[in-house]
């Protein structure tokens, strides 16, 4: 009867160490003795804890959990470092790493894991380039930098794209997608050219999960964009200039550095520079500190700015952005300048209170002789 007893166990225990609707992440983390690691899942809405071990002289750590009903993304997290697994099925994933540099892990057993580690390791080497970039006067070193990490983005995008086109369906293709520098996301589906990757994502996703939280956001976010295309062409302008007004002054609505949309008819009550230029220039230092002058000199007088930007990076346009005391927005299309029939930057223009526009400037010196007619 005990020896049956002990088989029963045995039985059960094998059973449920092959428990097909478990998968488990096991491993060596060195250097690690007496830190704890986390074993967390990372929801759409809310992460939450699933285990942790206090990490021994060896190092070696076992989680064990259910499998997802959909694909979804879990983390390692060791102090202010993490690994970001991908899993859509019953995995045994197997890490071998250093709490010195948790990034560059080996990883065995999945192939988006592996492919979601590569995309941040792009990422974390793009933003220590992006923290590089100088706030200082120094136009060589800040064109060579800015020309670099351009090419150190385009470079990203196509590693990514090649993994998106891969594996559509895949967690790790999802990943690709929502990768940040800064807060700022490098993909977006309201650029033309990005948008494929977005559809096809998001196709996948609906088609085999239609029911599924991120299927149903990423689908949504699609259709939006694709939606604002739609009413942009059908209004023949690109999204964002709206219709001459009463006053003369054709509107404009352009995002923020946060992504807000800012309408240049918001300000009118006010006297306004509307003001096109681009931090990405060699003399962009220089006029920058000449707009603050300005600013600061005139605005308690009411004088308010609405700066749009033509830089050609937006991150490059956010970093430089970060501290302006005025409101600046990223004209991604051109079509603002276009519309504006600005043909070389700077150039500004200055509306009254009552929204009149009084004069077309190419120098603050102009400009500012004239801004006694508005204030």
């Amino acid at each position: 009867m005990l020896k049956k007893s002990i088989f029963f166990v045995l039985l059960v225990l094998l059973t449920a160490c092959n428990n097909p609707g478990k998968f488990k992440v096991s491993g060596n983390i060195t250097d690690a003795e007496g830190k704890v690691l986390y074993f967390e899942k990372t929801g759409l809405l809310k992460d939450s804890l699933i285990d942790s071990v206090k990490l021994s002289k060896e190092g070696t750590f076992k989680f064990r959990t259910a499998v997802p009903v959909y694909p979804e993304l879990y983390r390692l997290r060791l102090d202010n470092q993490q690994l970001v697994l991908g899993i859509d099925s019953t995995e045994s994933i197997e890490i071998q790493g250093s709490a010195s540099d948790l990034i560059s892990s080996a990883i065995t057993g999945s192939v988006q894991t592996a492919d979601i580690q590569a995309l941040r390791k792009s990422v974390i080497e793009l933003q220590k380039q992006f923290d590089a970039y100088p706030a200082v006067k120094d136009v060589e070193k800040s064109k060579s930098l800015a020309d670099s990490l351009q090419m150190r983005v385009e470079e990203h995008k196509k590693f990514a794209q090649g993994i998106i086109l891969k594996n559509p369906g895949s967690m790790a293709a999802y990943f690709a997608l929502y990768q940040q520098i800064s807060g700022n996301y490098i993909f977006s589906p309201y650029v033309k050219a990005e948008r494929p990757y977005y559809q096809a994502v998001a196709t996948s996703f609906h088609s085999i999960m239609p029911e599924y939280e991120r299927s149903k956001s990423l689908y949504n976010l699609v259709l939006s964009a694709i939606r604002e295309d739609r009413m942009a062409r059908r209004q023949n302008i690109p999204g964002s200039i709206g219709e001459i007004q009463k006053t003369g002054f054709l509107e404009i609505e352009l995002k923020d550095k946060n992504g807000y949309p800012q309408k240049l008819s918001s300000l009118i009550g006010k006297p306004i520079l509307l003001d096109f230029s681009a931090y990405g220039t060699e003399t962009s230092i220089d006029y920058t500190f000449a707009l603050r002058e300005i600013f600061t000199k005139y605005s308690p007088n009411g004088l308010q700015i609405y700066q749009v930007s033509v830089d050609q990076s937006k991150m490059l346009w956010q970093r430089s952005v970060s501290n302006i005391p005025w409101t600046c927005v990223h004209d991604e299309t051109g079509i603002a300048a276009k519309s504006y029939n600005v043909q070389a930057i700077p150039t500004m223009y200055l509306i009254s209170k009552e929204g009149n526009i009084i004069g077309r400037y190419r120098s603050i010196k102009s400009m500012e002789a004239d801004l006694g007619k508005v204030l």
